[in-house]
């Protein structure tokens, strides 16, 4: 009877630490306006890699606070021209204008306030 009651709380340890670490690394959920969905799709496909999930940052800088320290206009230009002297690469060949707005509001509106 006691070896099953610590099965019991060994599996809901598991349990819950594997939700833990799924809410950990999940991005943020579908954004209902379609052109944040858009964005999140891009991202998902091209940016989360070296950004992260949600933003965070993993071997390229977090999004948090991005509204605050660019306008919307310099991190377009940021998406389509890349950074000189980092790895982030240019899109401008491979992404529309629009695709380039979709993942620059994504990346302001949703992961950019959620970290």
């Amino acid at each position: 009877m006691i070896h099953r009651a610590r099965r019991a709380a060994a599996v809901g340890v598991l349990g819950l630490a594997a939700v833990g670490v799924a809410a950990c690394t999940s991005g943020p959920p579908t954004p209902t306006d379609p052109v944040l969905a858009k964005g999140q799709q891009i991202y998902n496909n091209r940016c989360q890699a070296c950004h992260g999930p949600s933003g965070e940052g993993l071997t390229a800088p977090a999004f948090y606070g991005i509204a605050e320290r660019m306008t919307l206009e310099q991190h377009e230009a940021v998406i389509a021209q890349g950074r000189d002297g980092t790895r982030m690469p240019a899109f401008a060949d491979s992404l529309s204008q629009d695709d380039i707005e979709a993942v620059a509001r994504y990346e302001r509106e949703v992961i950019g306030v959620r970290n």
